[in-house]
């Protein structure tokens, strides 16, 4: 998936050294469950970000506040609460971005810092299919935890401009030096951090359609804002994160202030 739901030759011989990193086989078989969220019972915490050029998630950190990646600044934005399939496909209007607000610090030429906040016209109704995610307390390091991504993506053959499957993929929180080494890592970005990857492999890559800025919970807990990734990342695809924990007070301050 590349980047950007409101997601540039020289020939050289060089030594490569590969990091392998063996999950255990509990960790193999939980990371490979790739399984379509039941939508009758589970919650969501998901925005739509939909737009003219390339749709985008969000999550809703408040009622009336949205957490999703800087890229995905769009211009004629649609916003939809992402409970449902019906959802996408039944626009509610009444949705709509009053307040934007990039990190200061945010550029296009790199991946650090790319957080967004978006105020919403309305405060959202929670309900029982409704829910806010907690932001994390604390910046401790969670290497080696298990955590899950959640997003949407489309099903095999569905040209549809509306995602159609909801999934829930259990992946591991990685070293920054393990990622850094990796070999399907396609973009020469130095891992800061302030980021962190996170995935059921660092070896494969696979193809899919899928919304960007996906969110990732450790400890049911707001961690992650997929900046950008190297494959899929709902099939458990190496993904490259801005850690919320590092961003919490910039948010506070945005979201009290506005």
């Amino acid at each position: 998936m590349n980047r950007l739901f409101l997601v540039f030759s020289i020939l050289t011989v060089t030594v490569v050294t590969t990091i392998i990193v063996i999950p255990t086989p509990t960790q193999v078989k939980l990371a490979q469950q790739f399984n379509q969220m039941s939508i009758e019972t589970a919650p969501t915490f998901l925005v739509f970000l939909n737009s003219e050029y390339e749709p985008c998630l969000g999550t809703l950190i408040h009622k009336q506040w949205v957490l999703t990646a800087a890229h995905c600044f769009l211009p004629f934005l649609e916003i939809n609460v992402a409970a449902s399939k019906e959802n996408f496909q039944n626009k509610m209007g009444n949705l709509r971005p009053t307040f934007i607000v990039q990190h200061p610090d945010f550029t296009r030429d790199s991946a650090e810092h790319d957080l967004m906040l978006i105020k919403l016209n309305h405060p959202v109704e929670l309900k029982d299919q409704v829910k806010l995610v907690v932001l994390p307390n604390t910046t401790n390091d969670r290497r080696g935890e298990k955590c899950t991504v959640s997003g949407w993506g489309w099903e095999w053959r569905n040209f549809n401009p509306e995602p159609d499957i909801q999934i829930n993929q259990t992946v591991f929180w990685f070293s920054n030096d393990d990622c850094q080494e990796s070999l399907v890592r396609q973009i020469p970005i130095k891992i800061t951090e302030n980021m962190f990857c996170a995935g059921s492999s660092l070896e494969n890559t696979h193809s899919c359609k899928e919304l960007d800025a996906v969110p990732i919970l450790c400890q049911n807990q707001l961690h992650g804002i997929l900046s950008w990734s190297a494959g899929c990342i709902l099939k458990g695809d190496i993904g490259y994160y801005t850690k919320v924990s590092c961003y919490t007070d910039w948010i506070h301050k945005v979201i009290h202030s506005n």
